[in-house]
This record gives C-alpha cells, structure tokens and sequence, in this order.
C-alpha cells in the first residue's frame, strides 16, 4: 500500500512539474493536457485521476507552494504562541527568499499573479471571489497582529486592521517587484528584501503614532 501511494504522489508531483515547466513557457491557455501528459511521460487518464481539469491542476500548484508559509502563519495565529511577530518574521522572509531564489516558486507566483496571457485567464476567478481571497489573507494577519498585541509585542492600542493592511500591501507589492527586478535571484536583492521586511515590521514595533487607535482596546 505505501508502495503505491508513494507510486501516486511521484505521478502527481511529475504532472506537476511538467505542467508548470509549460504554462510557464507558452502561458496555462495556450498549454493543453496532452501536452502536459506527453511531458510528464503518463497518460491524459493519470492526470484526470489527479485532477480534475487544468485549472485544478493550476490551482494545485499554488495550493503546494504555499503550504510552508501558510504553516508558520497558522502558528503565528495560535493563542498559545509565544511569539507572533517572530512566525509572521519568518512567514514574510520565506515568501519573499523564495521569489527571490527559488525557481519553482517564482514561476507559481507568476502565473498566478499575471494579469496577463500566462494565468489569468485560467484562474477562473472573478474579481469578488479574489477580493475575498485577500481579505482572508488580511483577515489572517489580523489575528497574527491581535496576539502580537497580547503578548505585549505590539502597543495595546495597536491598529490591527492598518497594520494588516500594511502588511499585506508591503507583500503583495514586495513579490510583485521582485518578479519584475532586473536583478532576480541576486543574493544583494535577497539581502534587501529582508532589510525591508525589518524595516516593515519595525515600523508596526516601535510606536508608530500612525498605527495606534487612541484610547481604544483592540484584543
């Protein structure tokens, strides 16, 4: 039996890389599974006992590679962590090291953050279902930022829905630029992309009168 499921997650992960390696080449519309199928070496049956149709396929490769930074951002969340801002630290450097270094993250980033012919048009997402996307994302922040705030990390009167926003907005944009910078997987470029989050994060720390709500409780 282990043989077997060790058989099927090997295929999966096959599909899985012989379909990014196309949709990043010649975009997901242009891409078909026979083409996919004929790459990773199986049959277009292998792939639809995976996965559904390609935009699940699609979806399943941004689902893998965020898994890690989801893990410590779940532990950021967690009444019983002692130390939040140090989890959301670690989330932040992990994604943005990985767009900066790791090939196969930057390609999943790409495609599902183009808004052009790569992945846009196969994310089958409108604007509202992404919206929701990233309010969860921001919702999730929140949470990191209100233990923060309990384990005396951040000021009581702290602006947890601003510091999220803040966040979110240094991140989403971060990886963006990285995609885009001329001097990708540098390790100077690595190095300034941590400075940022320090500084980021720095800036939520240390009392910024623009990140308090006064005489206000938010945990």
């Amino acid at each position: 039996m282990r043989r077997t499921k060790e058989g099927a997650a090997h295929t999966r992960s096959t599909i899985q890389k012989a379909a990014l390696a196309l949709f990043s080449a010649q975009g997901v519309a242009g891409t078909t599974l026979t083409e996919v199928a004929k790459k990773a070496g199986v049959t277009r049956g292998a792939i639809y006992w995976h996965f559904a149709n390609k935009e699940a396929l699609l979806r399943s490769l941004k689902d893998d590679a965020v898994v890690p930074y989801e893990q410590l951002g779940q532990a950021g969340e967690r009444e019983e962590e002692p130390d939040p801002m140090g989890k959301l630290r670690e989330m932040l450097c992990a994604v943005l090291t990985d767009a900066a270094e790791n090939t196969t993250a930057r390609q999943v980033f790409q495609l599902w953050l183009d808004r052009g012919r790569l992945g846009s048009q196969d994310r089958k997402e409108n604007a509202r279902e992404e919206n929701q996307r990233r309010c969860e994302a921001v919702r999730k922040t929140e949470t990191i930022l209100k233990n923060a705030v309990r384990r005396g990390q951040l000021p009581h009167n702290f602006d947890v829905q601003l510091g999220a926003l803040t966040v979110f907005t240094f991140i989403d944009g971060a990886i963006i630029g990285t995609l885009l910078a001329p001097d990708s997987c540098s390790s100077e470029l690595k190095i300034r992309l941590l400075r940022m989050t320090d500084a980021v994060l720095y800036m939520l720390c240390s009392g910024n009168p623009h990140l308090v709500v006064e005489g206000e409780f938010v945990v």
